[in-house]
Formats: structure tokens, sequence, C-alpha cells
């Protein structure tokens, strides 16, 4: 007898004694005990190296962290940090700035209000900036995002918005920007 006829009745007393779904099952189960002992050691090295990477980055970003959470050293850098922002006599640009960013947005606006601080700690002025408009989603966002990369020293303080009904796409908002300037 040779091989090939013994793979042959092995076959079939397999099929006879566990039918064709047995069979089914045992050839899964065969191979996946072959995944297991082939594929799952390359996948552990391949983890390996990922978790010695993730250390190294982490390790990297740590030290990053704690060289940036050390105080300024000298006045110089405090000085430099407020000479970036500009002085309250760059405010009336900085509002054309964002009367034109509402014109590209295709924004209305017929109404804002105006503010103006300074608390006593702190070297900077603060300029606050409210308007109440009605437009659809896009617009606005598209007006926010526009304001805030066309005036650096302008923050996003409040985005507020209502739909007044169900089925309209039009919004009530309300937009608070706050523009900080140095002391003089």
């Amino acid at each position: 007898m040779n091989i090939s006829s013994a793979l042959i009745a092995a076959n079939y007393a397999l099929t006879r004694r566990l039918g064709m779904k047995g069979l089914i099952g045992l050839a899964l189960i065969i191979f996946t005990l072959l995944v297991v002992l082939v594929v799952t050691p390359r996948f552990q090295q391949y983890t390996r190296q990922l978790q010695l990477q993730t250390a190294v980055q982490q390790t990297a970003l740590n030290r990053d962290r704690r060289i940036k959470k050390v105080a300024p050293k000298s006045i110089d850098q405090l000085t430099q940090f407020n000479d970036w922002f500009p002085t309250i006599n760059q405010n009336a640009g900085d509002l054309r700035r964002v009367l034109e960013e509402a014109n590209k947005a295709k924004l209305d606006i017929n109404k804002g209000d105006y503010q103006i601080s300074s608390e006593a700690s702190t070297e900077f002025i603060k300029y606050e900036v409210v308007f109440p408009v009605k437009a659809n989603y896009s617009t606005l966002r598209s007006f926010v995002a526009g304001v805030l990369n066309a005036v650096p020293n302008a923050s996003l303080a409040e985005l507020h918005m209502e739909r007044p009904a169900a089925n309209n796409d039009m919004l009530d908002a309300r937009i608070h920007f706050t523009l900080f300037y140095r002391g003089a």
C-alpha cells in the first residue's frame, strides 16, 4: 500500500466517522493551530518593536515636557513674550480685518458690542467684541476660522448658537471674540 492510497483510506475513514461537517471542523482546528504556531510569534515580535518605539517616544515626550515646564529664566523672555502682542493702536486695523473676514464669509454684521478692559495684575488690555448674527453653520464656521487665522491676537471666548425652528437651517448666533493687546 502506497502513501496516496493510505491517505485516501484515512480520508474515507474520517469522513465516514466524523461526517463532512466534522471534517471541516477538524481542518479549521488544524489551520488555527498552524496560525498560532507560525503567525503569532511574528506578531509578538512586531508588538515588542512597537512597544520599544513607544517607550522611546514617550521618554522623548516627557523630556520635552520637562523642558517646557521650566519657568522663564529671565525678565528678557517675559519681555519678548509681551512684545509679540500688538499695542492697542492696532485695534482699528484688527477690527477692519474682522469685518473683512465677515465679508469673505458673506456674513452680515449689523451690530456689535465692544468693550475694553484692563486688569491691574496683568500687562495686557482686553478688547471684547460680541456680534449677534443670523447665518447658517458653514458661514459661521468660515467666519470664526477666518478671524482666528487673520488676527493672531484674537481668541474665541464664546460661540452660542440656537436654531429657532427644527426645519430652519438659519441659526441665531452670538460670537464673542477677545482681542489681546499689550499695555503701553
